[in-house]
């Protein structure tokens, strides 16, 4: 029995998403590592302000648990969400991949 012969009888013949989901993971891991750093900054600049997470959800019109869920660092931002945080800290936000650089 040749070697690729040997492989395929170890190999399961039903199709499995395996190589979708682990790239999946992949990205959901970056997309945390980056939440994580956006929380961390915020978190810096209220204290820099001497800003409370609910001054901060009053000037960004959100609920208290939307800021909290942010600064926990496991909350997917969206764009509009980013720029609000930019604007209302005055912090770079959507530029962390070139100051990681």
């Amino acid at each position: 029995m040749k070697n690729k012969e040997k492989f395929l009888k170890l190999v399961s013949p039903v199709k499995t998403n395996s190589v979708i989901k682990n790239k999946q993971k992949i990205l959901n891991r970056a997309m945390l590592h980056e939440s994580q750093k956006i929380a961390l900054k915020v978190l810096n600049r209220l204290a820099e302000l001497n800003w409370t997470q609910k001054r901060l959800a009053e000037a960004m019109e959100v609920s208290p648990q939307q800021i909290s869920k942010i600064v926990s660092g496991k909350e997917n931002l969206t764009i509009e969400t980013q720029i609000k945080l930019q604007e209302i800290l005055s912090i770079p936000i959507l530029a962390s991949f070139y100051e990681s650089k």
